[in-house]
């Protein structure tokens, strides 16, 4: 949001990557087919077996009975390998607050017996529920889906609450249902897709399979009543109080060519075979057509439901017919429905990249297009995006931005690498990866700067930026792969909607070698949004690695890989300097990093206390208080000012003193002679975004100068020459 404030000689508006001279920007390296990264799917080997079966034991990775203790991360399952968790648009761990039960639907570990036994080969497709009703202090295990013939992948799903009058508090009245993608035996395609569910309670917590719990639809067909072409069933899962569980997938034509549309899968209760029906809804992605025949979207839809049901939204990124300038990138493209999904409406407006108002946003990206002055705008899967809605029934996306290399519709999906570490962002104030929330209320949107990431996800190939830093083992059989890293976006919401969170994993740079920009010793951050008030708490919590207070063992400390947040989180308790919310997550890792062994989920219902409530006054049900000292106010101000950049540098008859404030803020700029006399003082109040701040240096006499920059009471001087 373009925010001007003139203050005599100062003004204050929104950060520009060129100076009012209109300097040349910086000439990339490279450029980076992204559309190549898309058509891979993922890449995870499709057939990675045999694998040999462990011996009956005692012992299992699954469903541990021991209490976690306070402040710790709890070892609580494990996989066979690290892909079923590695989609950050799959949501499988969900807190269901009726019943306040978590659930996590994973592929099992090796120490799992499913039953009937699938064939050793495929093992990895048996996908496994773990339940907890105690905050995750313990957990239960319920084998859920397993066939020979089509092996399940990317697990998502949640428990359905059967719509009861009062609301149902019995477990084991409730069902734990999931779905994903599947290959077949030996395939190296995909295939089609599994849908499973099975009844909760003391009595199912067994490894046992139910007859006629799951169903396969294949791609190609043929199809059941109400089903089509659903490719992929691994996106945004989402079980709604009106009892309807939903799952985000694509429209292809056959098993190996791109999505031509998106699909929503709406699962219903029957109560006459105690199982789930299933039929879909295709969406229009309105999209451009490469020369090639392909679709100018991203295959990565998402959905967003209110509690009720009632109020939903679609969104596709997507490069829509009749765009123009800046507007022909990939950006969302929404469909919302008031009325539970009995019919949709389709935002035919947009977010506007033409409006100077976002010319900011634009301006930042610093890409190369075939217009010099011309910025396309690239809603960026690579770092992951999400949605969420909020108690007012508005539409909120967090997401990154990058821009196109071109707005031709044959190159919409490249963009420009940067240096020789190739990355996707010029990684300086300014020009580094910011996270954005877009607000759509049906009618406006709105869009907030959320905060920003020192450092961006690392390739899985060999020629992408960051592959020698990425630290998981390269594949042999698969081109020497490595596994891809992301900042990993997501939104959670309180039930009624008043707090939203963001949260994602950044690594300080000062732990990556050579102080490099790659998001390879992860933490999770978090942020929250209060929607009664449309305010941004000013304060960024550490999740995983606090300066002080409860500390997370060093098996997640800088390990955060794929972890999850869920979807919805608990007030824990409120106070008038914020909320304490809270939140499920997860983490799933190896020691050492290891694609296709065994890899450790691990649980923690952390509170984020951004209130400063003492923990006494803290509802349980929190493994981990994370106190709002961790990375307040005083730090952040401490890093605007260290970060600040001075332009131009030689100087004449003005500077630009360019900062990123994380909320608002008192601007001091002292400009100090040789012997220390400040010569210019300026005084403004920054707001939370990126602010320039123009400095008058006519009446001063050519030579050196300091200038201090002080936010707040943080303060960081600079040496300014006047020519």
């Amino acid at each position: 949001m373009k925010r001007q404030l003139l203050l005599g000689s100062v003004l204050l508006a929104a950060i520009s990557a060129y100076s009012q001279t209109g300097r040349v920007k910086p000439k990339p390296t490279g450029v980076y087919n992204a559309k190549s990264a898309v058509e891979l799917k993922f890449n995870e080997p499709i057939n990675i077996g045999p694998i040999t079966t462990p011996p009956a034991s005692t012992s299992s990775d699954e469903g541990s009975k021991s209490a976690a203790l306070p402040n710790t991360w709890n070892n609580f399952t494990a996989s066979m390998n690290i892909y079923g968790v590695s989609i950050v648009f799959t949501k499988p761990l969900q807190w269901n607050d009726e019943l306040n039960a978590v659930s996590f639907i994973h592929r099992k570990s090796p120490s799992y017996l499913i039953s009937p036994a699938p064939a050793s080969a495929a093992e990895t497709g048996g996908i496994v529920a773990m339940i907890s009703s105690d905050c995750g202090a313990t957990w239960d295990s319920t084998a859920l889906y397993a066939d020979d013939s089509y092996w399940g992948r990317y697990p998502q799903g949640a428990i359905y609450n059967p719509p009861t009058t009062p609301t149902n508090t019995d477990i084991s009245q409730a069902h734990v249902v999931g779905c994903g993608p599947t290959t077949g035996q030996g395939s190296a395609t995909w295939i089609g897709n599994w849908f499973a569910s099975k009844q909760l309670g003391v009595v199912n917590y067994d490894n046992q399979i139910p007859s006629g719990s799951s169903v396969y639809y294949p791609t190609l067909g043929p199809y059941p009543t109400g089903m089509t072409r659903v490719d992929f069933a691994a996106y945004s899962f989402n079980a709604t109080d009106d009892g309807k569980v939903r799952a985000m997938g694509g429209l292809t034509d056959d098993a190996v060519t791109q999505d031509s549309a998106i699909v929503m899968v709406t699962g219903r209760f029957n109560s006459a075979n105690n199982n789930f029906d299933w039929t879909d809804t295709v969406f229009n992605t309105h999209s451009t057509i490469a020369s090639d025949g392909s679709h100018n979207f991203w295959s990565r839809p998402l959905m967003a439901w209110n509690e009720s049901g009632t109020i939903g939204y679609v969104v596709v990124m997507s490069s829509r017919k009749g765009a123009t300038m800046s507007n022909t990138g990939y950006i969302p493209l929404v469909y919302r429905t008031t009325n539970s999904g009995a019919s949709w409406t389709l935002d035919n407006t947009g977010i506007d990249f033409n409006s100077p108002s976002l010319a900011y946003i634009k301006k930042s990206l610093n890409t190369v297009n075939m217009d010099s002055t011309l910025e396309v705008p690239m809603f960026n899967w690579s770092e992951g995006y999400d949605a969420t809605v909020d108690m007012n029934g508005k539409l909120h996306i967090f997401t990154t931005i990058t821009g196109h290399y071109s707005n031709d519709v044959d190159s919409l999906n490249f963009y420009t690498t940067f240096g020789t570490e190739k990355y996707r962002w010029l990684e300086r104030p300014g020009f580094r990866p910011y996270l954005y929330d877009f607000m759509y209320d049906g009618t406006t949107w709105t869009h907030m700067l959320v905060d920003s990431m020192p450092t961006e996800g690392p390739g899985d190939r060999t020629t992408d930026g960051g592959y020698a830093d990425n630290p998981w083992d390269p594949d042999p059989s698969s081109s020497n792969n490595k596994i891809r890293l992301d900042g990993r976006l997501q939104l959670s919401r309180t039930p009624d909607g008043k707090y939203v969170v963001y949260t994602w994993t950044e690594t300080d740079t000062v732990l990556v070698t050579g102080y490099r920009k790659w998001n390879v010793y992860p933490n999770i951050k978090a942020r929250v949004y209060d929607a009664s008030t449309g305010t941004l708490h000013p304060t960024e919590l550490n999740v995983t690695n606090p300066s002080s207070g409860p500390t997370a063992p060093n098996t997640v400390k800088n390990r955060c890989m794929f972890f999850i947040a869920s979807p919805k989180c608990r007030v824990s308790g409120t106070s008038a300097n914020g909320p304490a919310i809270s939140i499920p997550v997860t983490v799933s890792n190896s020691s050492p990093y290891s694609q296709l062994s065994k890899n450790t989920h691990w649980f923690s219902w952390a509170t984020l206390n951004f209130g400063g409530i003492a923990d006494a006054n803290i509802t349980p049900c929190g493994s981990s208080v994370v106190n709002p000292t961790v990375t307040a106010v005083a730090e952040n101000a401490f890093n605007s000012a260290a970060s600040a950049v001075l332009f131009p540098n030689p100087a004449k008859n003005n500077t630009t003193v360019r900062l990123n404030l994380l909320h608002g803020s008192k601007v001091q700029i002292e400009v100090m002679n040789s012997v220390g006399q400040i010569v210019k003082l300026v005084n403004a109040n920054g707001q939370n975004g990126q602010n320039s701040v123009t400095v008058d240096l006519s009446g001063l006499a050519s030579g050196i100068y300091m200038v201090n920059v002080k936010v707040n009471d943080a303060s960081s001087t600079k040496k300014l020459i006047i020519e």
